[in-house]
Order: structure tokens, then C-alpha cells, then sequence
């Protein structure tokens, strides 16, 4: 499985990369954020590996719902 960004997943842990494979599992792996009115499926991965800043949302071609 790839990251958002294109690279393999590439968690420092291998710990936490098993955290974030549980909490996909269990609710999927895309969470909807919503920013300045528009909605976006952004990967649980990336949220994990890269963190999320508002102002950037609309920039990183998630797909918008």
C-alpha cells in the first residue's frame, strides 16, 4: 500500500503503522474533512504520517465529496 504522497507507507514504528492498519480496518480508510465549506476523503494514513493543516486541504488532490 502506497501513501498519499506516492512512497510505500514509511511509519517510523512499526507499532504505530499496526495502530493505524487497526483503526483503518475498523472505520475504513478514508475520513472526511471539511475545510472553508468543501468537504475531502483524505486517507487515514496520511493524516498519520503527515499530519493535516486546514489551510493546505485544498491543495494536496484529495478527492472531494
Amino acid at each position: 500500500m502506497n501513501c498519499h504522497c506516492g512512497r510505500p507507507l514509511h511509519y517510523q514504528s512499526k507499532k504505530r503503522e499496526a495502530e493505524v492498519r487497526h483503526i483503518v480496518e475498523r472505520f475504513g480508510e478514508y475520513i472526511t474533512v471539511e475545510q472553508d465549506g468543501k468537504k475531502y476523503q483524505v486517507p487515514r494514513h496520511w493524516i498519520a504520517l503527515h499530519g493535516i493543516k486546514g489551510k493546505d486541504i485544498s491543495k494536496l488532490g484529495f478527492r472531494e465529496v
